[in-house]
């Protein structure tokens, strides 16, 4: 149902979520030379992807607010995580440094890989959005270190929108349970009330908005799971 430039849907986006990295931006060279220079960090039987993972999300920490503490970019931050790429020394210290670890620990017998659970109750559910957000984004997370699939679910306050633009691979559907939501992507804009679902390919540039005066509330899934 598209709403292409029609003057009556008065959206404030000025309460957008501008200060996370944009997921489209690519790794700098010199963070390639940081991520490429392992200097025989990485041990066989070690699965660093999976440890950074559990730590973010046991501090209840998003990629992007992770990476940004750590001075790096949610691309590498994913990539790390998936095993894609070994993090050099000085970039894992950076990492385990905002996780309130270090390399002592995070290689040593003392570390306990976190059992998965099959009922996540309300108070385990994981903040990934910032403090002061008027979007809250909670991920469903069991503590597997294994994870396909991602689930949310996200409170819009009146007026309010997610950062603008967002993109990252993948694939999500959702569907809103209360209110309704504007979902922009590129350059085209679509309507939806309580009720309707969506599927996305969230390569494309998107951006959410509640442009009413009343609570929204969506719950969504996306693949792979890159939060």
């Amino acid at each position: 149902m598209p709403v292409k430039n029609n003057p009556d849907n008065n959206v404030d986006t000025n309460t957008s979520i501008n200060d996370d990295i944009n997921d489209e931006e690519a790794c700098s060279t010199e963070e390639q030379d940081m991520l490429e220079d392992t200097q025989e960090l990485e041990k066989p039987e070690e699965d660093i992807g999976k440890k950074i993972n559990q730590l973010r999300l046991t501090k209840g920490f998003s990629q992007r607010k992770l990476a940004r503490l750590a001075g790096l970019t949610n691309t590498s931050i994913s990539a790390i995580e998936r095993n894609k790429v070994s993090p050099a020394v000085n970039t894992l210290k950076a990492i385990l440094e905002v996780l309130d670890s270090d390399l002592n620990t995070f290689f040593s017998d003392e570390w306990k890989e976190r059992k998965d659970r099959v009922v996540v109750t309300p108070k385990e559910l994981v903040e990934i959005s910032e403090p002061n957000s008027r979007v809250s984004i909670k991920q469903v997370f069991n503590g597997s270190p294994i994870k396909n699939l991602g689930f949310l679910i996200e409170v819009y306050q009146p007026n309010s929108s997610t950062e603008d633009r967002i993109s990252h691979e993948g694939e999500e559907i959702g569907t809103v349970i209360e209110g309704k939501i504007i979902i922009r992507i590129d350059d085209t804009t679509y309507l939806l009330n309580e009720g309707d679902s969506y599927v996305i390919k969230t390569c494309h540039p998107h951006t959410f908005i509640n442009p009413s005066n009343s609570i929204t509330r969506i719950i969504s899934a996306h693949t792979p799971a890159t939060y």
